[in-house]
């Protein structure tokens, strides 16, 4: 039979003793009880934090991906926009110079044209190339957001694995406080 070691206090019966012994228990009892409940409470609020961040992450991966998508097509457009004006210059020059009696297969009027369109085609690459450098910094941008995604995740995981370990040392805490009052 264990005896719980309670300080004897002039004046004090042994069922008073007795009763002191045994409400010590159980509020070391209570007191481990919430310490275990709050830390499961504790881990799964970090553990809902961290699957909410990750599928924000997520969303934002998918609108990265779709922000670089709208950039590639927006440049093919302007590219296919930039050609249409280099064509409709180089006939708005073509007009004009047969108009003034040039002779457009050859000598200065062919190469104010030639240099028109290579002018406009240098445009319109430069308009692509923009275009993908956007669209680049967007997959890029992505691809961070999936990283977080599944950084997030991976605490998501760890901080239920911790609130495990932390109900385990708070019954331990426990049973070596009651442990302590027998000794």
């Amino acid at each position: 039979m264990c005896v719980i070691a309670v300080p004897a206090v002039a004046g004090m019966s042994a069922t008073m003793a007795s009763a002191m012994a045994t409400a010590s228990v159980a509020a070391t009892i209570a007191s481990t009880a919430l310490s275990a409940y709050g830390a499961i409470q504790q881990s799964r609020a970090q553990a809902a934090q961290a699957k909410y961040n990750a599928a924000v992450a997520r969303n934002n991966q998918v609108i990265a991906q779709q922000n670089a998508q709208d950039a590639l097509d927006r440049g093919a457009a302007e590219e296919q926009q930039q050609r249409k004006k280099t064509q409709m210059l180089i006939g708005q020059q073509r007009t004009s110079l047969a108009a003034q009696g040039a002779d457009l297969s050859s000598g200065s009027a062919l190469d104010l044209v030639g240099d028109v369109a290579a002018t406009g085609e240098l445009d319109a690459l430069t308009i692509r190339r923009n275009a993908a450098l956007e669209a680049r910094r967007y997959q890029i941008e992505g691809a961070n957001f999936q990283a977080d995604s599944q950084m997030q995740r991976r605490q998501a995981a760890n901080a239920t694995t911790a609130g495990y370990f932390d109900l385990g040392t708070s019954i331990l805490g426990g049973v070596s406080k009651i442990g302590g009052l027998y000794a």
